[in-house]
């Protein structure tokens, strides 16, 4: 196993707290852009209610007028894990020499906390990424290696030819994304037509695109920065991992994550080897299964760019 790159070099004290680079959180998790499933052992199903209705009044019992059946989806999640490493004797010569004994100590305790918080914050990360874009190319309608952990929803959409669906020709610029938006309200299903619990998902760049767009057809930006938040009476989400242009127009019920492990609170565990096999490293070790499922494909309505 390839230990990590230190590229430090030991003169006088560390300057802590260990920092970061900008990290993206688990922003659809930890928001409940999505509906969570904790404790998924590989597979569950998600149950839907559909054909009640409405009959004259009789005296006798009858279920001549329709049926009320039950049908399931199977979300399965993928095993997934995180293997690092660093070097203590690589510790030992840079930044953190002043805080390690001899050499034969171990990595500072700061350092181990820190690794660990930073592990988990990327996996959150990759788990946001792979949640909406697992496999999917948002610029060709395809898959692509870019997020490829497991089938994202974007994914599913597109494997599942959804019924109320927009192919769009080149990106979306501020100049496009109004009509885009106009096209794909007015072929979203019943259910979702006027309903308060209905979102439009889309990305932060998107976002942005739409808000120029309306500034545009303002006088005062502030009146685009509220109207932003919302088009056509939808409120509009903009999950951390959504792809670019790809629009997306469903309730939060109708999307579902899975997991063994609950993903915005991952802990890493950090295994010093000095005392136990002799190896002069430490690891940050996690093991944990993620996936998605769309419960009700004809549900939503999605618009997203195919060439």
């Amino acid at each position: 196993m390839a230990n990590a790159v230190i590229t430090s070099n030991y003169a006088g004290n560390a300057a802590l707290p260990y920092v970061a680079p900008a990290i993206l959180s688990g922003d659809t998790i930890a928001n409940g852009y999505v509906e969570v499933l904790e404790n998924v052992r590989y597979k569950a199903n998600l149950r839907k209610f559909d054909g009640v209705a409405l009959q004259a009044a009789g005296c006798e019992f009858s279920n001549s007028a329709g049926s009320l059946t039950l049908t399931d989806v199977v979300l399965t999640t993928t095993a997934l894990q995180v293997n690092e490493q660093v070097c203590n004797k690589d510790l030992r010569t840079a930044w953190e020499a002043n805080q390690m004994r001899g050499q034969s100590s171990n990595s500072p305790a700061d350092f181990q906390a820190f690794a660990a918080q930073y592990v988990a914050a990327k996996v959150a990360e990759g788990v946001e990424r792979n949640l909406w874009q697992g496999n999917y190319a948002f610029d060709d309608g395809g898959t692509d290696g870019t997020y490829d952990s497991f089938d994202g929803i974007c994914n599913l959409i597109v494997a599942g030819t959804p019924g109320h669906e927009d192919l769009l020709t080149g990106a979306t610029t501020s100049s496009t994304i109004l009509g885009r938006l106009k096209t794909l309200s007015a072929d979203i299903p019943d259910v979702l037509a006027g309903d308060p619990d209905t979102k439009l998902f889309m990305s932060r760049a998107m976002k942005q695109l739409y808000f120029t767009a309306l500034a545009g057809t303002t006088e005062l930006t502030f009146h685009a920065a509220e109207a932003a938040n919302f088009f056509n009476g939808y409120e509009i989400i903009t999950p951390g991992g959504m792809p670019n242009d790809t629009f997306i127009f469903s309730k939060k019920e109708n999307l579902y994550f899975g997991t063994d492990l609950l993903t915005d609170h991952i802990e890493a565990a950090v295994l010093n080897l000095m005392g136990v096999t002799g190896d002069d490293v430490t690891r940050i070790i996690m093991k944990f299964s993620a996936g998605v499922q769309i419960v009700d494909l004809g549900s939503l309505a999605v618009a997203r760019r195919s060439s």
